[in-house]
């Protein structure tokens, strides 16, 4: 009896984070929703996630998607040339501060499934705007970060996959799912490497999330073009180790798209 515990274990933890599990608990929390009290998430407003009011007013913040780069410390350097130093490309949809934030936040974290409605959108949004860095006509494929351990138990769920999923994407763009596996952080010197004035000592040194990918998905991303996917940019760290894995797989990755971007000297939407 004692020898079956481990395989009973391993099955409902299976089955937890099978589809059939995710939409099991996603169906629970929509019966929630419409049982319990809900409030906007924006202005308090009574019987909604977000009101009309207020998702008008995160369309407005979103709905302009920028270049992202500018101030992340740990984006990887695609290029050195007489002109500088050039990163990665990276597209948000709007800054990570006021509503944008708390919407991502309450999606992301307080199980508010509801929003997706409105951060899928934007996510398109940056998605188009990031492919005028891949070549024209070419097929593209989207890749996301696998969650944290953590993550993965505190939510029971992939909040960024669900939001590529529920994204409306030009043709050319596919969903390349899980192809990566997170295996430590590590540091990653800047010192030396760019030479912004006015760059704090302490900010010269930055963890990086590394991946590695299976041989099947090594396969399927050589030669391709690709664009890397997450919710929110801050240093670059997660980006960075994504790069890495793909690029060293044969990948050409040409940049980013995010749904928001943490506010930073120098940066601002337009």
């Amino acid at each position: 009896m004692p020898s079956s515990t481990p395989s009973l274990t391993s099955a409902l933890d299976r089955l937890w984070f099978s589809p059939l599990g995710g939409g099991v608990r996603r169906t629970a929390q929509q019966t929630a929703d419409l049982l319990l009290p809900v409030a906007c998430v924006g202005c308090g407003a009574e019987a909604t996630d977000l009101c009309d009011e207020c998702c008008v007013d995160f369309r407005l913040l979103t709905r302009d998607p920028f270049s992202a780069a500018e101030g992340a410390e740990a984006l990887p350097i695609t290029n050195v040339d007489e002109h500088g130093i050039h990163l990665l490309p990276v597209s948000s949809a709007g800054l990570y501060k006021t509503l944008v934030a708390d919407v991502v936040i309450a999606f992301k974290d307080h199980e508010r499934i509801g929003l997706g409605r409105v951060l899928a959108p934007a996510l398109s949004r940056s998605v188009r705007t990031a492919l005028q860095g891949v070549p024209p006509g070419a097929d593209v494929l989207l890749v996301w970060p696998p969650s944290s351990p953590r993550a993965r138990l505190r939510r029971g769920r992939s909040p960024v996959e669900e939001l590529v999923s529920a994204a409306a994407l030009p043709q050319r763009c596919r969903a390349q799912g899980p192809v990566l596996n997170r295996t430590r952080s590590g540091m990653l010197s800047l010192s030396g490497l760019r030479s912004q004035k006015g760059r704090a000592k302490s900010s010269r040194r930055a963890a990086v999330t590394q991946f590695e990918l299976t041989e099947q998905a090594r396969r399927a991303v050589s030669g391709q073009q690709v664009l890397l996917i997450d919710d929110v940019l801050t240093t670059g760290a997660t980006i960075h180790g994504m790069y890495a894995a793909l690029t060293e797989a044969g990948a050409f990755v040409r940049g980013a798209a995010v749904v928001a971007v943490t506010p930073r000297a120098g940066l601002q939407s337009e």
